[in-house]
């Protein structure tokens, strides 16, 4: 970035990405401003810091020297119709976190289409408990965050939705494992593998988890492919899948010269992240749980963890999109019709309109055809009649899902 620029503006700053990014520019001495649709609390993380957050349009917004927008953001966004006319540059998130990182010594970059927000946590959790000068930039809450430019150290989480993972110069590239995703960015899984391929060679050092999903991997020269960990861990995080997350982050940080003490230390008092596999509370006497899975492979794992963990159990599943519904509705429907007490709640949208695949209703419907027992909900009153005596629930799904598990727990405490 220019040394002349002196003010920014975040599109869409109540993004966890976008966020950590603004407080970022606003420690290196920027005025900084944000919009968002919604304010909540990483907008409040914002305003308390000092930067100027609005969930209108101000005109005063767009004297800046230049503006950085999430995807979400659309071109008839009324600052970026403004900001055109005034030739002010307009930067993407990806090409921004791209540049920031070059400010950081070693840039450890995790990709993949499942696990990458734990295992990029786990290596920050162990460089963090060896002492070492570490930030992160991770797609999820993680415990004590940090994210000061000029750190030895940056574990970031390196996302292939659009493409953006490879506005990345990765000090150390790693992949957890490469399944059909996104395909609405990549068209056809060919196209996805090269991307994975192309980032996982920009590394100096790359380190991946030996799966199938990875095998296409093994023509890059000087990689690492890592098998399950031999070190004697206790880990708190449930789920096999967690020791594919925890062996690959034992690799990397064994390179890095920590110690297997202090990674031991390290894995065993870790904790996970919010939504994934994540206790929330009681209603009424039954655990509720909830789990960020919106992939097949994502929820075959975690029900199959959870039914054996709780063998009396509901499924509560919300889908992600009409595209990704479409896209994987003959393995969602593989997986969900052997789930014998499930309720389908109404889609997340995100961006897309019910023209760009299928709802949930019509995954309800077409599950009906294997299990007649199926529910289908569009609200909280519906979600209630769906609970019964079962031990346990699990609200799964990366929507707005776990805000309904909240309410519940929450209306639960106010009747008594």
């Amino acid at each position: 970035m220019k040394k002349n620029y002196q003010s920014v503006l975040f599109l869409g700053i109540g993004g966890v990405s976008m966020h950590q990014l603004a407080l970022a520019y606003r420690e290196k001495g920027y005025t900084v401003y944000g919009y968002d649709k919604k304010l909540n609390e990483y907008t409040n993380l914002c305003s308390n810091a000092g930067i100027i957050v609005t969930n209108r349009f101000k005109k005063e917004f767009l004297h800046v020297d230049f503006c950085v927008k999430t995807a979400a953001i659309k071109d008839n966004n009324k600052y970026i119709v403004n900001l055109k006319k005034l030739n002010c540059p307009i930067f993407d998130r990806a090409g921004i976190l791209g540049k920031i990182c070059e400010e950081f010594k070693c840039i450890i970059a995790v990709a993949g289409t499942h696990g990458k927000s734990t295992t990029a946590s786990l290596i920050y959790e162990i460089l963090r408990t060896a002492n070492k000068k570490v930030s992160c930039h991770i797609g999820a809450d993680v415990f004590a965050p940090r994210f000061k430019c000029g750190d030895d150290y940056l574990v970031v989480e390196a996302c292939e939705y659009n493409k953006s993972f490879l506005h990345l110069k990765p000090t150390i590239s790693v992949v957890t494992n490469v399944e059909a995703e996104h395909l609405d960015t990549y068209k056809n899984i060919f196209n996805l593998r090269t991307a994975f391929l192309t980032f996982l060679k920009r590394g100096l050092k790359r380190f991946v988890y030996d799966t199938n999903s990875v095998s296409y991997l093994k023509r890059v020269k000087n990689t690492n492919f890592v098998k399950r960990t031999n070190l004697k861990i206790k880990p708190k995080i449930k789920g096999e899948y967690n020791l594919d997350n925890i062996s690959l982050a034992v690799a990397v940080c064994k390179f890095l010269g920590v110690d297997d003490s202090t990674i031991i230390k390290a894995v065993n008092s870790f904790i996970g992240i919010p939504r994934r596999y994540e206790y929330l509370g009681l209603y009424k006497n039954k655990k509720i749980f909830i789990d960020y899975a919106h992939h097949p492979t994502e929820l075959k794992a975690f029900i199959e963890n959870f039914s054996q963990e709780f063998k009396e159990c509901k499924i509560v599943f919300q889908p992600h999109t009409y595209s990704r519904t479409k896209m994987f509705l003959s393995e969602f429907i593989s997986v969900l019709k052997e789930v014998d007490d499930l309720c389908i709640y109404k889609e997340y949208p995100a961006r897309e309109r019910p023209s760009c695949g299928i709802s949930a209703h019509e995954l309800y419907m077409e599950l009906k055809k294997y299990n007649n027992n199926i529910k289908y909900a569009t609200s909280i009153k519906n979600v209630l009649n769906f609970i019964g005596k079962e031990r346990a629930i699990a609200f799964v799904g990366a929507g707005d899902i776990d805000c309904v598990a909240k309410k519940i727990i929450k209306s639960s405490s106010k009747n008594g």
